[in-house]
């Protein structure tokens, strides 16, 4: 394969990520969707777990419009803990400008390859973490549901994110000066018997809305107040994220270009 270098920042998000991840050139200036921060220390034994083992999942990106349901993208990964691997496939659409990808690196700063039309793309880009990851969460037991025919209990947060904080983080300026702010809620499918996670429902509806601002005032160059006048964000979005297994063995090869 060819070897192409982008010198560039891959602002990988979880709605982008599920819906094809678009071009990267045409998405540089796009706000990522996926939390960046560090891990909060209060979190249950179960989330922690999760946050620190090697595991297979499903994501999918579901849209609710005018009461239709729709699974727009998803995608197949797996992660390595230790040191630190990713590996991610579009299951749909097939449409997608890439097809496969692998993460890898120490820290927050990773290194991206992606599977181009059979060319290998080389990116310098900041680690993706699960919605929640570093917030502080503030979780309640909501009720006992069944998923795959495991009785279990869910638990749900709602946090708040610093849209301008990320923006201006991962731009390394301040790009934007005027504070935008999402409201995230979630959805914790837990295994009272095995004390895991299996199933991470996340509303990110709100986040989709401010993230759309975000981008008009970056690139029309307005103020948030004439950008919210503009957007208009009536479908409700979620991203259902589905741990397959836990599996310390997992290895990842990255592929040597």
């Amino acid at each position: 394969m060819e070897k192409k270098i982008i010198c560039a920042i891959l602002l990988v998000s979880s709605i982008v990520v599920l819906s094809a991840c678009e071009s990267q050139d045409q998405n540089a200036e796009k706000v990522s969707d996926t939390e960046t921060q560090s891990s909060n220390d209060s979190v249950p034994e179960w989330l922690e777990s999760f946050y620190n083992s090697s595991y297979e999942y499903r994501k999918s990106t579901i849209v609710l419009e005018n009461d239709i349901e729709d699974t727009i993208a998803v995608v197949e990964g797996k992660v390595e803990a230790s040191p630190y691997k990713e590996y991610i496939k579009i299951v749909e659409p097939a449409e997608s400008s890439w097809s496969e990808a692998w993460f890898y690196g120490d820290g927050d700063d990773v290194t991206a390859i992606l599977n181009v039309e059979n060319d290998y793309v080389l990116q310098n880009t900041r680690r993706s973490y699960p919605y929640g990851y570093g917030s502080d969460l503030s979780l309640s037991k909501d009720r006992t549901e069944e998923y795959n025919g495991i009785s279990c209990d869910v638990y749900t947060a709602e946090y708040t994110v610093d849209l301008t904080e990320q923006i201006n983080q991962e731009s390394e300026e301040a790009i934007i000066t005027e504070p935008i702010t999402a409201v995230v809620s979630q959805e914790y499918y837990v295994d009272p018997e095995q004390d895991q996670l299996l199933c991470m429902i996340t509303d990110a509806s709100d986040r989709q809305e401010k993230t759309e601002i975000a981008n008009r005032v970056m690139n029309d160059n307005i103020t948030v107040e004439e950008a919210q006048k503009l957007v208009s964000v009536d479908e409700v979005t979620k991203e259902k994220m589905e741990i397959l297994s836990y599996d310390d063995s997992i290895s990842i090869d990255i592929p040597e270009i």
